[in-house]
Formats: structure tokens, C-alpha cells, sequence
């Protein structure tokens, strides 16, 4: 039996918040293999205050890293802050899935056993509480931002009017962005 290749590209994309490093990860999807059932694209808190974004997927590198390189000009594929992308990325401890198996098939109202039988998400963490039963109903509704941590991907909810909704929504407000 051969094992796949598994590609990772990661890269530095000089994005203030994680609104602008999605917007150059719908780049990345023009030209690369998004659907794959194990494509992944996470985005990173670097140093310097930026945010970086990695993908992955298995498969042959040849002509998608290719494709990609020669979409990406004047991005860091190497600096520091690609490289902390890689690294989290690769093992699972920090970043935010932006795209995921399964994730299409659970923006939506579900159980979280749902969402565990669905999707690449491990657990569904309630924010306050800890690991929620397999019957509790979520509303993630065109959201879900599972994150890594521990290896694990780990989807965090909170208690809102609407029941159990995402911890992280879809339209963010700056902090002190009222004063």
C-alpha cells in the first residue's frame, strides 16, 4: 500500500487580521486542490502581529505547487512567519481551519455528533463548560472556525439567544472599537 504525499504550503501573506488572510486563501483555492477530502487551510497569528496561512493536502506536489508558487508573487514563502505557519500547522498545535472536510455539511443547525460524524472536528467545546454531549443542537450556520489544539481539531461554541452558536462569528468587532 503506498502512502500519499502530503503537501503543506505555508506563507506569510502580510494580513493585519484573520478577515484579510481568508481573503488571500479564496486566492490560494483558485489554484489549488480544494476538493480534496484531505485539503486543509488554517491561518496563524505570527510575530510581528500578523496573520500567515498554511494548506495542505495528499497528493503529488508537482504541478499544484507550481500553480501555486506562480500565483503567490511577492508573498514570504520562507520568512519567519511562514515558517511558524508550517509548524503549527503541520502539528496541530495553533491555527484556525478555514477550510476543512466536512465543512460545508455542518454550517448549518446539528447535533454535535453531526458535526463529529461530518466533518474533521474532533470535539465541540462549549466556551465556559467543556466538551458538550454528542446530543447537543448548535446553530453554526455558514460558520464553523474549528481551531487546532493538542493535535486535535476542536470547534469552541458559546450560549447565545440563538441556543449554541460559534464562539467566533462571521462579522467581528474590534475590541474598544466603540471608544
Amino acid at each position: 500500500m503506498t502512502v500519499p504525499t502530503r503537501v503543506l504550503l505555508a506563507a506569510d501573506v502580510a494580513a493585519r487580521d484573520v478577515g484579510g488572510a481568508e481573503h488571500a486563501l479564496a486566492t490560494l483555492d483558485a489554484v489549488l486542490p480544494t476538493g480534496l477530502s484531505s485539503y486543509v487551510a488554517s491561518t496563524h497569528v505570527v510575530p510581528g502581529g500578523r496573520v500567515a496561512v498554511a494548506v495542505s493536502w495528499a497528493g503529488a506536489p508537482s504541478d499544484e505547487v507550481d500553480r501555486v508558487l506562480a500565483a503567490l508573487p511577492g508573498v514570504d514563502l520562507e520568512g519567519a512567519g511562514a515558517r511558524e505557519a508550517a509548524a503549527q500547522h503541520a502539528d496541530r498545535s495553533a491555527g484556525r481551519l478555514v477550510r476543512f472536510a466536512g465543512r460545508m455539511r455542518v454550517e448549518r443547525v446539528l447535533t454535535v455528533a453531526e458535526v463529529l460524524a461530518g466533518s474533521v472536528v474532533d470535539e465541540v467545546r462549549e466556551l465556559g463548560v467543556g466538551v458538550l454531549p454528542p446530543e447537543a443542537v448548535l446553530d453554526l450556520t455558514e460558520w464553523a472556525r474549528p481551531t487546532w489544539t493538542d493535535g486535535r481539531a476542536v470547534l469552541l461554541v458559546h450560549r447565545a439567544a440563538a441556543g449554541l452558536v460559534p464562539f467566533e462569528s462571521r462579522h467581528q468587532i474590534a475590541c474598544c472599537s466603540a471608544h
